[in-house]
């Protein structure tokens, strides 16, 4: 049974505040954008940081995790006891919690250390884990949910991949040029968002639901399974967090414009 405790480095009776301090002075010093050259290492020790501190920042885990810890030491017999939480469901559990998902992101993004979805997906649930969803409705309110989802493609390629791909574009458009006298702007790096139009029928307008949404991101084609609020309108944005183009370690935001049918 691991010791959460010993993980952060604070002592059985530590308060929520001094754990949540420990947690982000450690989280900040093995986070993989803060040990460039040793990232490997460095994502290892920062899932076993997050894995504690979803345990023992969450008063009702921490008191099940407690339980079973003073049964193991008093010889219960049993390797886990009441605290029954795998690592994947410890992590699910985090970043299902808005308020506790919404502190994280806070502190990483002060900090200037990602925290996006897909490092997130990449991260914790390897590749495959969440979908983070962010609904504003024509008034301009914005809601956030991540909820779990095991479809959603992640795939990264590599450096030699990006630079071969990048070789055959300008090829082709240095060919273009050269026979149909045809011009190419370059895109602006700032903009890396995307917009497409999402279109639901009235059923699933007023009832909500998930639908399943497969367009363009790159080179890549992206499948994401996409929550529906109920009474979703025309004119109803759907932000997707991190789920546009991508620019290094730039990510932009894919948009969905609902257009209800009829």
């Amino acid at each position: 049974m691991k010791d959460y405790y010993q993980i952060l480095s604070v002592p059985d009776d530590a308060s929520q505040a001094d754990i949540k301090r420990a947690f982000r002075k450690l989280a900040f010093k093995y986070h993989p954008d803060t040990n460039p050259g040793n990232e490997q290492q460095a994502e290892e020790k920062f899932k076993e940081i997050n894995e504690a501190y979803g345990v023992l920042g969450d008063r009702n885990k921490r008191k099940q995790y407690d339980f079973a810890r003073r049964g193991q030491f008093v010889g219960a017999g049993y390797e886990y006891g009441g605290f029954q939480y795998s690592q994947q469901d410890i992590f699910r559990d985090t970043f299902s919690n808005q308020a506790m998902f919404g502190e994280l992101s806070r502190m990483f993004a002060q900090a200037g250390l990602r925290f996006d979805p897909d490092f997130i997906n990449r991260m914790f649930f390897e590749g495959g884990g969440f979908v983070f969803q962010f609904f504003a409705t024509p008034g301009g309110a914005t809601y956030e949910q991540p909820y779990p989802h095991t479809g959603l493609s992640t795939y990264k390629p590599g450096l030699i991949e990006r630079f071969l791909f990048r070789v055959v574009t300008k090829i082709g458009k240095f060919f273009l040029r050269q026979l149909f006298g045809f011009q190419f702007e370059p895109s602006p790096k700032q903009n890396l968002d995307q917009h497409i139009e999402l279109e639901i029928s009235p059923t699933e307008a007023t009832a909500g639901g998930e639908k399943q949404v497969t367009y363009r991101t790159g080179s890549k084609i992206k499948n994401l399974v996409v929550k529906i609020p109920t009474g979703v309108k025309t004119g109803t944005r759907i932000q997707l967090k991190g789920m546009g183009l991508v620019d290094g370690r730039k990510h932009g935001d894919l948009y969905l414009h609902v257009r209800v049918k009829g």
